[in-house]
């Protein structure tokens, strides 16, 4: 197994030991190496190794065999190992509070985590997932010119927050698609009659989903077109 670099490395061992609820230690570390054991007379061992000939680390020696018993106070269970756990639940509900993320370790890994490392852990995957919703929201022209070209006919309309433009940024503030298949069959064969519905959307990313859906002879649904917005008014 290969690393891109030895904090790489770090970082995984960090999982092994939250997953496998094992205390491992650091018995060398330099600029070219990284060597753990476990407690004494344990004979697990591990080496991770910088070749001169290739790029990043590699795992030279692993003796994956325990005689120990399994810990509950981890000092290799740092932040970061603790934030690839959580960034799935927080993801879901960015309310998920620290003392059921307590909770959560001890029923799934038996580890008891002190309250101000599940702030620093919460803090983390929340600004990660801020820095990704940034990236997807910056993908957006490039999927919309994508749909445009793949999917020739299709409306796709993305309208800026002047209010951020004002301040020399670039805001989103909503987004509509219908694609021609879409309409093409609405115009074939469903009723000439349209429903409008929305929802409410939760998480980091507020505002609402509308729905533009048609029946057919069968009283089948089917989408016609959607758009996010900020709010439901008679504008949008």
């Amino acid at each position: 197994m290969t690393f891109k670099d030895l904090a790489k490395a770090k970082e995984v061992i960090g999982y092994y030991v939250v997953s496998n609820k094992r205390g491992l230690q650091v018995d060398k570390s330099d600029r070219r190496r990284l060597r753990y054991k476990c407690q004494v007379g344990c004979p697990f061992k591990c080496l991770i190794y910088k070749d001169g000939k290739d790029q990043g680390v590699k795992i030279k020696t692993c003796r994956d065999e325990h005689e120990c018993g399994k810990v509950f106070e981890n000092r290799r269970a740092t932040p970061a190992a603790l934030a690839h756990n959580f960034k799935r639940k927080i993801q879901n509900n960015p309310k998920f509070k620290v003392k059921e993320m307590k909770v959560d370790l001890e029923d799934r890994f038996s580890l008891n985590v002190s309250d101000s490392k599940l702030k620093r852990v919460k803090r983390m995957v929340l600004e990660k997932l801020e820095g990704s919703y940034l990236d997807e929201y910056n993908k957006l022209e490039a999927y919309a010119h994508e749909l445009g070209e793949t999917n020739p006919g299709t409306d796709v309309v993305i309208q800026i927050s002047k209010d951020a433009m004002v301040e020399g940024k670039r805001g989103f503030l909503r987004m509509y698609v219908c694609f021609q298949a879409l309409k093409s069959g609405f115009k074939a064969g469903l009723r000439p009659f349209i429903c409008l519905d929305g929802t409410f959307l939760k998480g980091k990313c507020k505002g609402m989903l509308l729905v533009a859906v048609a029946q057919d002879s069968c009283k089948h649904v089917y989408p016609l077109a959607w758009a996010v917005v900020d709010k439901k008014t008679k504008r949008t």
